[in-house]
């Protein structure tokens, strides 16, 4: 039974092209039902994969809790009021890194790629993306552009057809991007390729990355107990009907923040 408080629950994965309320609701229902059953509150999930709408969202509806990207809590942290108190780990992913990779004949020299663009999910955090992920090592400069679809990327990136482009990569179809940024699991697949492999490399791997974040908003919650919360999703793992819950969302588990690398990671987002 619930108290009488009922929250919002931000679930925002940057450029996840399934991650809608149409699409992703129900299944996060899931796990807000379970966790408002045993917190006292009831939780109205709301998912998003758009970065900007999700902080315009939470400035107007005020979410209590969510789930979000370390790109998204580093650019809004200070204006939502977030506080981290738990971090995820995903099923089969040991770390979180991202990589940088363009056709097999392009310049390995990082210096030759500023200005260039970059087709990534996470375009829309940009300042995480170039400070962060690629350690500025191709500049500021570098073009992010939007994409949902990494193998549609992949394939415009490997297409003959087109001359050679100013020394970076050809043979790329017209409108690709010079290269593609993705997730280190998601180019395991793709290497492995018989057809996109040979056609590939990776012009650099990101250090391991924080993963995505248990948030609470605003310094009060209401009545939304930050213990009782980290308890219900810590123990989410050992139960049965936690793990189909978990398992529907792709997380093996709630873990305790890793605050050293979430430290070293804000001292890159702000330049310290």
């Amino acid at each position: 039974m619930y108290a009488i408080l009922a929250a919002t629950f931000l679930f925002l994965k940057s450029g996840e092209k399934f991650a809608t309320q149409e699409v992703a609701g129900p299944t996060v229902g899931l796990l807000t039902a379970y966790v408002g059953d045993r917190t006292g509150v009831k939780l109205e999930p709301r998912v998003m994969n758009d970065p900007v709408k999700a902080a315009e969202f939470c400035g107007a509806d005020k979410p209590r809790v969510g789930i979000v990207t370390p790109g998204f809590y580093l650019q809004y942290a200070t204006a939502l009021g977030m506080e981290p108190v738990l971090e995820t780990r995903r099923t089969g992913v040991l770390e979180e890194r991202y990589v940088l990779v363009a056709r097999k004949d392009a310049s390995g020299d990082l210096a030759k790629w500023q200005g260039k663009t970059v087709a990534t999910p996470l375009a829309g955090e940009q300042r995480y993306v170039t400070s962060v992920v690629l350690q500025g090592k191709l500049g500021e400069e570098i073009r992010l552009r939007q994409i949902d679809d990494v193998e549609g990327a992949i394939f415009d990136l490997t297409e003959d057809a087109g001359p050679h482009r100013d020394n970076v990569a050809q043979g790329t179809a017209k409108n690709a991007a010079d290269a593609v940024l993705m997730e280190a699991a998601a180019w395991k697949l793709f290497e492995k390729d018989e057809e996109f492999g040979p056609k590939l490399k990776v012009l650099f791997t990101s250090d391991e990355l924080p993963r995505d974040l248990v948030v609470l908003f605003g310094s009060k919650s209401g009545a939304l107990d930050a213990d009782k919360l980290k308890t219900v999703l810590k123990g989410m793992s050992r139960s049965e009907d936690g793990q189909k819950i978990l398992q529907s969302i792709r997380v093996e588990s709630f873990v305790d923040l890793d605050r050293d690398k979430l430290t070293r990671t804000e001292k890159l987002f702000y330049g310290k």
